[in-house]
């Protein structure tokens, strides 16, 4: 049973990449067939980890950890050279909800802003609305300002996101495919897979 829920999370994993990872995972989970998944392998997780476009980039933003008090902060998110990009948050982030949050304004005028108005949330088990890995918030523009506002109590670890290109984002969907399959291949011993997988992740 617990074999079968790896394959199934592993497949899963693989919905958001090529159609080829998605096929050799799934035929793997099922049959086993390691010179089927080799083969597949071969054009599909190398040919798309190797060959991401090259304007695919991504930055990373972060507060101090843990965030300071009294914070009122304005701060440029650019992605040069696109007109989008993708924003996730780390799975550690955690501010006091409702108090302590981000705001991603057009620019610094606020006037306007994308998403909602405010994300936080995540101390003490409170709900939270940060934009996660496989739901990352769209903004329609290469840059943006990042507002980030916090009270004089109760603060926590803090935040850190990634912006990222849709090529750059898609890679990674891909390396976490990846991952996953390593993972199949090594519970089989299936060293051939293995050797083939790592390959791909140390050029990645």
């Amino acid at each position: 049973e617990a074999m079968n829920k790896a394959h199934e999370e592993a497949c899963a994993s693989a919905t958001e990449s090529t159609p080829a990872v998605e096929e050799a995972l799934r035929f793997y989970a099922e049959y086993g067939d390691e010179a089927r998944l080799t083969a597949l392998l071969e054009r599909g997780i190398i040919n798309m980890v190797y060959h991401t476009p090259d304007e695919a980039e991504h930055v990373v933003m972060e507060s101090d950890h843990p965030y300071k008090d009294y914070a009122d902060d304005m701060n440029l998110l650019e992605l040069p050279g696109h007109e989008s990009m993708l924003v996730w948050f780390d799975p550690q982030t955690k501010t006091e909800k409702d108090y302590d949050y981000l705001t991603f304004w057009h620019d610094e005028g606020k006037a306007a802003h994308y998403g909602e108005k405010k994300y936080s949330g995540g101390r003490d088990g409170s709900s939270e609305n940060w934009p996660t890995f496989d739901n990352p918030l769209h903004i329609p523009a290469g840059k943006c300002t990042v507002g980030f506002v916090s009270d004089g109590s109760r603060n926590d670890w803090g935040w850190r996101l990634t912006a990222a290109s849709a090529s750059e984002h898609a890679k990674q969907h891909a390396i976490v495919a990846v991952k996953a399959a390593v993972g199949l291949a090594k519970e089989k011993s299936h060293t051939a897979c293995v050797a083939l997988l790592e390959e791909a992740m140390n050029k990645a």
